[in-house]
């Protein structure tokens, strides 16, 4: 998560959704005083204890919430990218799996166990993407979000609400092509059935899987 108090404005990095392309693109724009946390390449933290020891910088509205002052938020342009479910987990088990050989074994049922396994439950890549954006009641709390499937043009429209220019986005941690990294029917309804109110809340058709 970036929060600039600077600049007015909150992301939320939803896991595998382009999070380190966009923190390359908006750091540029960032004062001292403004707030990053992320731990995969850099190391940054929020000057805020509990937040920072939640170990990663996926941290979602209501992570932050009880640490910001009455309606702060709320004067924020805040955003988030979200992605089609589907194409999220694919490139999550590419992700997850790209330095051993578990995804040319047995790809199907290395990911299945994914979705299976109560342990992986809470698994911080795998949780739902509303849960990053919507407050207790279920509502959705950002200004605006973005699709992974329309990124390019989207960060015009990210450029004219933060009022500043951004840089063109970079690849940066791309998942590696794998080859086993694809559905079959029965994959395909875990992942419905795990981010079913994804699918509902961010429109993606849940008959569209690749």
């Amino acid at each position: 998560m970036i929060l600039s108090f600077s600049r007015r404005f909150a992301f939320v990095a939803i896991p595998k959704t382009a999070g380190h392309a966009l923190r390359t693109a908006l750091r540029p724009l960032l004062a001292p005083n403004d707030w990053e946390q992320c731990t995969l390449f850099d190391k940054r933290y929020f000057p805020v204890q509990p937040l920072a020891a939640i170990g990663h910088g996926h941290l979602s509205y209501r992570d932050v919430a009880p640490f910001l002052l009455p309606g702060q938020w709320d004067g924020l342009t805040s955003f988030a990218v979200v992605r089609s479910p589907f194409d999220r987990f694919l490139s999550f088990a590419r992700f997850a799996w790209r330095g051993s050989d578990a995804m040319e074994r047995d790809p199907h049922g290395t990911m299945k166990r994914a979705l299976t396994d109560p342990d992986r439950a809470g698994h911080i890549l795998l949780r739902p993407q509303h849960e990053f954006v919507c407050d207790d009641a279920g509502q959705i709390r950002t200004t605006l979000l973005l699709r992974h499937e329309s990124l390019a043009a989207d960060m015009l429209r990210l450029a004219d609400a933060l009022g500043a220019p951004l840089a063109p986005l970079e690849a940066v941690n791309v998942s590696p092509e794998t080859s086993g990294a694809a559905l079959d029917a029965e994959l395909a309804d875990l992942i419905r059935a795990r981010y079913a109110r994804d699918f509902a809340l961010f429109g993606y058709d849940p008959a569209a899987a690749p």
